[in-house]
């Protein structure tokens, strides 16, 4: 079997795990009894490790062989899925997930170097465009799938479901993928590791690959496991439309993979990432308003063609940083970019965006909106806050189906230095609110 679709069905495992959490992670908060936010650390606890273990597993795949390690990991990530659908705790959930990060995290990277390896430069961002197909496959299925399976039969089938695709990954690698026979590697030390890092980063070309692709994760994929939990508190969806909304991204990629050899023809390979990032940036202007489901999936759709432009045109790049010692470099790469994703999971959406989720209800018998109270965020308002937040407002009962509002967003805050005291001003549609605390 020729090396790409071996390769690619590797590569396809290792993104639908990085996603099959995205848009479940309401469904995992009510399994078990948790805040919203503390199930989207879910998302950190896989990137985190699978950016701190690219390092050591690019350093290995050069001494011990590219595809030995992505057989190993391979099968390391396999166990983890399977733990993943089986655990009753969520602390079980996050030991699973950090694992399979950290062994995860070494394919995607060893598969570009060995591309690197095979393919001549004049046709390795094309070679390395079609793996990038299967990569875009993977974050769809782990997006959509995930989301679909888990609306009929709950996440753990999710994570159930991709165990099942991960084995036969398994097995056809463990089957197909050889390493050359010719290969010379020199054995395996931490002094080699360094000085293979010493010899990337002495290319000063270092510097903007790796620092974009740690901007691009930060910007682009830190958003992702928020879509589901944003999408149900205005009421735009849920676990299936979160998917789809995902979906958009990925299909923006595969429009790339599908023109990528015109664009180089046309373009170059400067011009593309010029190009790319201008898209990418009216994909997310066009986002921020808040639409309903299938507009923001055009919209990720555009954000999609304008990052694969951007990233897979870096990637092709980082291939070339240290020919002698590839993986490292490859390896580098991804972990700045990863690190990126989890930094940006990590700091979330800033408290004065999603402090205050208001829910409208129309009241037949007063006419006014009747809003309960809701946080969406880690920092807690007071319980006397509350208090006095819904003794505000009248309480009557609805009789018909509610209707949602749009999220009430901060429009004005004063804080008084002498009295220690702030008041913020929240105002939708139906209702205004001012807080004093």
């Amino acid at each position: 079997m020729r090396l790409l679709p071996v390769l690619a069905a590797s590569c396809f495992v290792s993104s639908m795990s990085m996603r099959l959490i995205d848009p479940v992670v309401p469904d995992i908060a009510r399994s078990f009894h948790v805040d919203a936010t503390a199930a989207v650390l879910l998302a950190s606890a896989f990137t985190f490790p699978y950016a701190l273990g690219q390092p050591v597993l690019g350093a290995l795949g050069d001494a011990l062989g590219k595809a030995k390690i992505i057989k190993i990991t391979l099968a390391i990530l396999v166990l983890c899925l399977a733990a993943g659908a089986a655990v009753t705790t969520l602390d079980g959930l996050f030991a699973a997930r950090i694992v399979g990060g950290a062994a995860g995290g070494g394919i995607i990277p060893l598969a570009f170097a060995l591309v690197g390896d095979r393919f001549a430069m004049a046709e390795r961002q094309i070679a390395l465009s079609r793996v990038l197909a299967a990569i875009i496959a993977g974050q769809m299925t782990g997006a959509v799938g995930s989301g679909l399976i888990a609306n009929a039969f709950g996440w753990r089938a999710s994570m159930a479901a991709g165990t099942l695709i991960a084995t036969l990954a398994l097995l056809l690698t463990l089957w197909q993928l050889h390493p050359r026979s010719n290969a010379e590697r020199p054995p395996f030390r931490l002094t080699h590791m360094f000085d293979g890092y010493a010899r990337v980063f002495r290319n000063p070309r270092t510097v903007v690959c790796f620092t974009a692709v740690f901007i691009e994760g930060v910007i682009v994929f830190g958003l992702f496991p928020y879509l589901a939990v944003l999408l149900e508190q205005r009421g735009a969806g849920g676990l299936k439309e979160a998917g789809f909304v995902l979906a958009g991204f990925s299909l923006g990629g595969f429009l790339y993979t599908a023109l990528v050899r015109l664009m180089l023809t046309r373009l170059g390979i400067f011009n593309l990432i010029r190009v790319g990032a201008g898209i990418a940036g009216l994909g997310f202007a066009a986002l921020s308003p808040g639409w309903s489901w299938p507009v923001e999936m055009a919209m990720m759709f555009l954000i999609g063609a304008g990052f694969y432009m951007i990233h897979n045109s870096l990637q092709t790049q980082a291939t070339e940083l240290a020919p002698n010692n590839r993986a490292s470099a490859v390896a580098a790469h991804a972990f700045f970019f990863f690190l990126g994703i989890a930094v940006d999971s990590l700091l979330g959406p800033s408290d004065e965006c999603v402090t205050t989720m208001l829910s409208c209800q129309r009241s037949s018998s007063t006419g006014l909106p009747y809003v309960p109270f809701q946080t969406a965020n880690r920092s807690q308002f007071s319980q006397s806050t509350q208090r006095s937040f819904s003794s505000a407002l009248p309480t009557p009962k609805p009789q018909n189906a509610p209707i949602r509002c749009p999220t009430a967003l901060p429009i004005e805050k004063s804080c008084h230095q002498a009295e220690n005291t702030c008041s913020t001003t929240y105002q939708n549609p139906n209702v205004k609110i001012v807080i004093s605390n």
